[in-house]
């Protein structure tokens, strides 16, 4: 019986060691130290509704003449503090860099109400009014640091991404562009926002071993869990800004990058929104940046592209043209 006990604790502790070392393995993260810059992070809070919002917002040391702002928003369970430490604080060096402003908004309990009908999260059940928060920012820092609105930017991460997707679909008018990392919009099945129909900048930045947003389409789980529902895939999702843009969207093709592993099919004309989706080979459910590796369980985080640097170069492309921006009079709708 001793003997039996002893086997038993031994195989039962080895058992442990394993399902640790596993965990260790899939889903350690260090994250990176913060970069030592002259600009001021400051917390705060702003009353929307019945509910008071919060937010971190970084402002660089020196303030270009009316700045631009770059909205960030973090993935599921996540704050802006966690946005910070995905993007390797990139945005940070680059509003040193650049004299713009960075905000990373906290969602409500860790999500945001985005445009997918089947997200199970308080923030989408309860229609939490995620634009509300959005636009009593870009007021704020309007009134206070004198941001352009004509230079205002959203960029987002999975659930952050798709609330990116939703400026882009129901407030274009505000938003200057749009970055969405790890997302597809939702197929009409999906769908609970209603799309303005107006163009505007967006840039897609997706793994194509994603294994929760799948790149070519599909249901959206976290390994079988917390079923988001479906989504189309990232050429689709593209096709359709590209379409509201008044591209042409079958002349393109995905090209090389100059980052290895990586391919850009890019739609852009004079006075016309462009519109780039960013493909990264072998990329998983993860910001491609060189400071931050994601969880191995999300995949590969890819460092021959700077996530956050390449976003910013698609936002600084993206100026106010002479006179309102083209529009067109087709509307194509998310079936395409």
């Amino acid at each position: 019986m001793n003997a039996f006990l002893k086997v038993l604790t031994v195989g039962v502790g080895a058992l442990v060691l394993a399902a640790v070392g596993a965990y260790v393995y899939l889903m350690h993260a260090p994250a990176p130290a913060a970069p030592d810059l002259k600009g001021a992070l400051r917390r705060d809070s702003l009353q929307v509704g019945a509910l008071t919002r919060s937010y971190l917002a970084y402002v660089p040391d020196r303030l270009a003449e009316h700045p631009a702002l770059v909205l960030a928003f973090h993935g599921s369970n996540g704050n802006g503090q966690t946005m910070r430490v995905f993007t390797g604080f990139g945005f940070e060096r680059l509003a040193e860099k650049y004299g713009f402003v960075v905000v990373y908004p906290d969602g409500f309990e860790g999500h945001w109400n985005d445009c997918r009908a089947s997200g199970p999260y308080t923030a989408n059940t309860l229609d939490v009014d995620d634009l509300g928060f959005v636009r009593a920012l870009v007021r704020r820092f309007q009134d206070t640091h004198g941001v352009d609105p004509a230079r205002v930017f959203a960029t987002g991460f999975s659930n952050g991404g798709h609330m990116a997707y939703r400026l882009a679909l129901e407030m274009p008018e505000a938003i200057r562009a749009v970055a969405a990392v790890g997302a597809n919009l939702p197929t009409p099945d999906n769908l609970d926002c209603t799309p303005a129909g107006r163009p505007v900048a967006v840039m897609i930045l997706n793994g194509d071993a994603d294994p929760i947003n799948p790149f070519e389409g599909g249901t959206v789980t976290i390994y079988g869990f917390g079923n988001r529902g479906r989504v189309h895939s990232a050429a689709a999702t593209a096709r359709y800004f590209g379409r509201l843009a008044g591209h042409d969207v079958d002349r393109a093709a995905p090209a090389a990058h100059g980052a290895p592993g990586v391919a850009r099919t890019r739609w852009a004309a004079p006075a016309r929104p462009e519109v780039s989706l960013y493909a990264v080979r072998g990329g998983g459910h993860t910001i491609p940046q060189p400071y931050f590796r994601f969880p191995r369980l999300l995949g590969r985080t890819s460092t021959a592209l700077d996530g956050p640097e390449e976003i910013w170069a698609f936002f600084a492309r993206q100026l106010p043209a002479e006179g309102a921006l083209r529009t067109t009079d087709a509307h194509p709708t998310l079936t395409n």
